[in-house]
């Protein structure tokens, strides 16, 4: 059982590994060219207060040539306008489509919204000239027209569609790389961030009062203000993170750093991109948690430690360094492993801010291949699998630290 365990590992590691040098396939192409970039060509020349159209479903210029014949997507830059939905109109072949519902705006991505006509009846396979006229409400009106050859639907009106799944799982694929890599960067940092956290949190050693009943003295009082700080700064910190949600902080270090940097008067290129931003947010939330998974870890280390190393001639910092944190740190490897596989899924959260994890690539291609269960499907399945393949390593880790942890009580 075991060398089919090490074998399954081995392999999803293979697996992993593969997916940074594999190519994508044309349905993944056909999804990056239906959402480009909003620096677009034509974006820095259209006035502000009109609506710049970034990409469209069904998409003239990707290999897809399926459409399910019952929905078009618009993706846009809004550039300051505001759309008044009930003057804004699709036209398929000449003639004004009938919706189900008026038109909506949907949030794939913050700043760049898509634009949906939905309606009942499918158009079978064909070509057909799409006009989608763009009404704001200052009353200026944008058009934009494209040709597109259907060769049937995409999602051939299952629910679960193998064929979907397979023509966009290298792509979803891909995102797995961004996920593990935000994973390891950001318990990486939060483990840091616990360190210091932790190390200030345990800096109070006693309350003014006792300090001044003991030493009687203002110099020894203001010293002590200024040894508290780093308490207070930890404390500050482990409350904020702790107390507000994550997905708050991601919106606040992604959409109100470039505010803040521009309050200062520093120059754009100092905006954090959403990778960056993402990073922060988990390695900071995380890193407030796991500061007092430290600051127990530390604490659990016997005090006799202490007095031994004092007793040797080691300062408090070499202590620290040499003998507590050491010891502290094999004791708090558990809690690390399972905020590591919490955060495996919490990475999803950065999906918000165009971060293109699993979860992102699997709601474009969702988009584009309009089967959003399918795509969701082999997301979940991903996310799955990670979490399966660290969790065996973190046991496997576990039960290492278990024996070692024995031999050390059968020496003494």
């Amino acid at each position: 059982m075991k060398r089919h365990a090490w074998v399954a590992s081995l392999g999803l590691l293979a697996a992993l590994l593969a997916l940074a040098v594999t190519p994508l396939t044309p349905g993944a192409l056909a999804a990056a060219s239906a959402s480009p970039s909003p620096t677009a060509s034509g974006a820095a020349t259209t006035p502000k207060g009109e609506p710049i159209v970034l990409g469209v479903i069904p998409d003239p210029k990707g290999d897809n040539t399926n459409w399910p014949g019952s929905q078009v997507n618009v993706n846009l830059d809004l550039n300051g306008a505001t759309l008044d939905m009930a003057k804004t109109k699709l036209f398929v072949n000449g003639k004004e489509q009938q919706t189900t519902s008026p038109p909506s705006l949907v949030y794939l991505a913050p700043a760049n919204p898509t634009l949906q006509f939905i309606w009942a009846d499918s158009y079978p396979e064909g070509t057909y000239d799409f006009k989608v006229a763009m009404v704001t409400t200052k009353g200026k009106t944008v058009e934009y027209s494209w040709k597109f050859g259907s060769q049937g639907a995409a999602s051939g009106g299952s629910l679960i569609n193998f064929q979907v799944m397979k023509d966009w799982f290298w792509y979803i694929a891909q995102g797995a790389i961004i996920t593990v890599e935000l994973t390891i960067i950001s318990i990486l940092l939060a483990s840091l961030f616990a360190l210091f956290g932790a190390l200030g949190r345990l800096s109070k050693k006693m309350t003014f009062r006792q300090a001044w009943d003991r030493y009687q003295s203002r110099e020894y009082m203001f010293r002590m203000v200024l040894g508290r700080i780093p308490y207070w700064v930890a404390t500050f910190y482990t409350s904020l993170f702790r107390g507000t949600p994550l997905l708050l902080q991601i919106y606040v270090i992604y959409l109100g750093s470039p505010e803040v940097i521009k309050a200062f008067g520093l120059p754009q290129n100092y905006n954090p991109s959403p990778f960056v931003s993402g990073v922060a947010a988990l390695s900071l939330n995380y890193g407030a948690y796991l500061t007092e998974v430290f600051r127990a870890g530390i604490q659990a280390v016997p005090k006799g430690q202490n007095e031994a190393a004092w007793a040797i001639g080691l300062s408090g910092w070499q202590t620290q360094r040499r003998v507590i944190l050491p010891q502290a740190f094999k004791i708090v490897i558990p809690a690390i492993g399972n905020d590591f596989i919490a955060l495996i899924k919490d990475t999803s959260l950065v999906s918000v801010i165009t971060v293109e994890e699993l979860l992102r690539r699997a709601q474009l291609a969702g988009a584009s291949s309009m089967n959003f269960f399918s795509t969701l499907l082999v997301a979940a399945a991903f996310y799955w699998a990670l979490t399966i393949f660290f969790s065996f390593w973190q046991a496997k880790l576990e039960n290492r630290m278990a024996r070692d942890k024995a031999r050390e009580r059968e020496r003494r």
